[in-house]
């Protein structure tokens, strides 16, 4: 990746629509609090612990519930268990899904980065996004998703694994969000040629 700054998109393989016949989008992000942070933030996702990214908490606590509702790790109720909640430590039972979640992310899922240095540009862009996505009619999760064992009923409605500016409809991306967009691409794309 040839640049440091941006937004990246992950595509689930297993999860389709007309948009998206290769796998549709069902996560939008950003690392707001890091300037030149987009490869540390991805590192994260693919190699880190369930701390270090909301995703991972999010896919690691959907794989427990659906192989063990009541998953020791998950209790006392969703979202209050240790591996859903921040900076809770691991245990020996929750500790060999780290090694899951990073096993799913490389084998279902795939990401494009989108280069945007202007952090304020690119934290308004990943809101407008989210908002879209999540209200996109066509774009809907299947009945098999794995997010449909997350905790958060916003991801189960939504199909993203996000929780922020989800169905917000004030935030859906208008024509000039989307000319700003589409000189992002154009601009992200000139660094691959």
């Amino acid at each position: 990746m040839p640049f440091n700054d941006g937004l990246y998109f992950f595509f689930e393989r297993t999860e389709t629509s007309p948009h998206a016949p290769a796998g549709r989008i069902v996560r939008v992000g950003n690392h707001p609090g890091s300037p030149a942070g987009l490869k540390r933030r991805l590192r994260n996702h693919y190699t880190g612990r369930k701390n270090g990214s909301v995703f991972r908490k999010f896919l690691g606590g959907a794989l427990m519930r659906r192989t063990q509702a009541d998953h020791p790790c998950l209790r006392p109720g969703p979202g209050q268990g240790h591996w859903e909640k921040q900076d809770a430590p691991t245990c020996e039972l929750c500790r060999p899904y780290e090694g899951h979640v990073s096993e799913l992310l490389r084998e279902s899922f795939s990401f494009r980065t989108l280069w945007a240095p202007d952090a304020w540009e690119r934290n308004d862009l990943e809101q407008q996004l989210i908002a879209t996505l999540s209200l996109c009619e066509v774009c809907r999760p299947s009945d098999a998703w794995l997010g449909q064992f997350a905790y958060s009923d916003v991801v189960r409605r939504s199909g993203l694994w996000n929780v922020r500016y989800i169905f917000d409809v004030a935030r859906i991306i208008g024509p000039a969000g989307l000319q700003r967009l589409e000189r992002l691409v154009e601009r992200s794309l000139a660094y691959t040629r």
